[in-house]
């Protein structure tokens, strides 16, 4: 019988080949051959293997490439926090040093959006490359700067160059990778920008001791290197745009350049521009109910909603005769789904959040408790294991369990929330045990928050990942402009003018001149002045306080975002990796989160995130 059926299996098996025309081979004739094994099945085959090797050596080129540009976009936002006062001094612009950080955040924070754009037409790589070069001629223009003209220009170009760094970076990280991959992308990056946050202003302490210059001189050999490095190892590898795709030709570059929204961006960099100029101003330079404030805030605002109006009727088509292949810089119809308005909320009260730590803790340390600049830049360094147990917490959450991002976002939220009141608290009661530990506890929240917000604006807009992550990037730098310059009034407000004739600008941001007056006063004036500069430095943190709460709501109305774990790769019946469809975002859930969990059937609500469908 069995020799029977071995003959009949290879009587079809030569038929069938015949009648295909495919000659057998000698090692064919196996009547078992195609009978594949349980061994078999769990072994990778040679491509899926070579995709494996191709994955992995992308992303070590992605964290060689692109470490030393991300460290200098965030290191240099907080490198100039404990040398601002001494800067100003050598210009003698002691009252105008809230430009040194004015001019970075504006232009920082203007121009995200823009980078944005500019990565999706002229490519992720000219866009980096675009803001390196801003970030190293601004550089220089600081570290060389013989008039204050010549420093807040350096400044704005450093801004400039930070937004398209930051912006072109997070692109670049959720560019031809799953949800899964650009969470772990994302973690280790989360935690390089949590500690360049954290060592800025330590670094930038010591330099200070023995020239300012040095804070930005550090960043021009570092803004070269990276230059070289990403073209050699990046050019090849990175996403290219309309422009690249079409050709080199000047009418391609022209087609190219057609495509972006300028007047979308020019109404976009006014609104912010003059929004942030007005609340700079408002209570130290001149009175809020002035014309010098009031008016560039209203028509600030103007430009704001504006600029939002226009994007609706360009995507529209309203503008199609006159601009017919113009896109908008921030399509309106991402806000159509409400997590992208509740996820812009939370970047923009964790910016507020951030700032406040970096700049005032630090003015507390040098103002009231009497630290010399670099002491006070260590005292920032607890900042560091909290954002570190965050990223790290993060990770667990969105790789391994829940694998949501709602969960992440909500912790977060409340740990930074409750760790600022508690350092508002410590600083009230002067407690720095309390005011260090709870350093640690708001760094956890923010550390936590990082890399979920990115996923979830990923997640609900895969094919808008480059708009979506813009829009992330914009809100946490202007909750943080506004936040720092909301502060900055409110301390001036409170403290007033103290003994001696000292104005509040001056003690507010911890001139050497008027550290040096207030240590030559008689002690009981000493302390009072002191305790005068504790009271106004918490009124400034309890002015954002309500900022922090609405983040708090925002967060119930949050929805979810699944990130979809790729299966182990197995050879199957054809050869492909099982679960490999990576169009396929993780599954979505657009309502609140918390409203489906209530209606107790959450999958009902579940939508799979492909091509920005739901």
């Amino acid at each position: 019988m069995a020799i029977y059926l071995y003959r009949k299996i290879k009587a079809s098996r030569a038929t069938r080949s015949s009648s295909d025309g495919i000659p057998l081979g000698p090692d064919q004739s196996n009547p078992f051959e195609g009978i594949t094994t349980t061994q078999e099945k769990l072994t990778p085959s040679p491509e899926l293997e070579a995709e494996k090797r191709r994955r992995r050596l992308y992303r070590w080129k992605l964290f060689g490439s692109l470490f030393a540009p991300y460290m200098l976009a965030t290191i240099d936002l907080t490198i100039v926090a404990t040398a601002v006062p001494f800067i100003a001094s050598h210009f003698d612009e002691l009252d105008e040093l809230n430009w040194i950080v004015t001019a970075f955040t504006l232009t920082s924070t203007a121009l995200i959006p823009t980078f944005g754009q500019l990565a999706d037409v002229f490519g992720r790589h000219a866009a980096l490359q675009l803001a390196t070069f801003f970030m190293l001629v601004g550089s220089v223009l600081c570290a060389a700067a013989q008039a204050w003209g010549m420093l807040l220009l350096g400044r704005a170009m450093q801004g400039m160059g930070a937004a398209g760094l930051m912006s072109t970076i997070m692109i670049i990280l959720a560019d031809n990778v799953t949800l899964e991959e650009n969470a772990k992308n994302n973690s280790i990056f989360a935690f390089l920008g949590g500690v360049a946050y954290s060592v800025g202003p330590v670094v930038g302490g010591y330099l200070t001791d023995s020239n300012w210059r040095y804070c930005f001189v550090i960043s021009i050999p570092i803004a070269f290197i990276s230059h070289i490095i990403i073209y050699f190892l990046l050019r090849n590898e990175l996403k290219g745009g309309t422009y690249s795709r079409r050709g080199t030709s000047l009418s391609s570059f022209l087609s190219a350049l057609a495509t972006i929204d300028i007047i979308g961006t020019i109404l976009f960099i006014f609104g912010v521009g003059l929004i942030i100029l007005g609340t700079a101003w408002g209570g130290s330079t001149y009175p809020w109910v002035s014309a010098e404030v009031l008016a560039p805030v209203i028509i600030g605002g103007v430009c704001f909603i504006s600029f939002f109006f226009y994007e609706y009727l360009l995507e529209g088509g309203t503008f199609m005769g006159i601009f017919p292949s113009q896109k908008p810089v921030l399509p309106y119809s991402m806000f159509k789904k409400l997590d992208t308005i509740w996820l812009a909320i939370l970047q923009f009260a964790a910016g507020a959040a951030m700032y406040s730590v970096f700049y005032y803790v630090g003015i507390y340390f040098t103002l009231v408790e009497d630290y010399p600049a670099s002491k006070a830049g260590v005292q920032l360094l607890y900042y560091i294991p909290g954002l570190g147990a965050g990223v790290y917490l993060a990770l667990f959450l969105c790789n391994v369990y829940p694998a949501q991002t709602f969960y992440p976002l909500t912790l977060g939220t409340l740990a930074e929330t409750i760790g600022l009141a508690l350092v508002t608290w410590g600083i009230r009661t002067q407690q720095t045990s309390i005011i260090t530990g709870m350093m640690v506890l708001a760094g956890a929240g923010t550390g936590i928050r990082m890399m979920p917000a990115q996923l979830h604006a990923a997640g609900i807009w895969p094919d808008r990942i480059a708009a979506a992550l813009s829009l992330m990037r914009f809100a946490l730098p202007f909750g943080g402009t506004l936040g720092i310059t909301i502060m900055g009034s409110v301390f001036n407000n409170k403290l007033g003018v103290v003994g001696g004739g000292v104005s509040a600008t001056d003690l507010g941001r911890g001139g050497r001149q008027s550290l040096d007056y207030i240590a030559s006063l008689p002690g009981d004036l000493q302390d009072e002045v002191r305790r005068q500069g504790r009271d106004a430095i918490m009124w400034a943190y309890i002015a954002i306080m309500p900022i922090l709460g609405i983040s708090v709501v925002t967060g119930c109305f949050m929805g979810n975002v699944w990130i979809k774990r790729r299966k182990k790769a197995t050879q199957g019946v054809e050869g492909v990796e099982e679960g490999g469809d990576e169009s396929c975002n993780g599954q979505v859930v657009h309502v609140p989160h918390l409203w489906a969990l209530f209606k107790g059937n959450v999958d009902k609500y579940k939508h799979v995130g492909r091509h920005g469908e739901s």
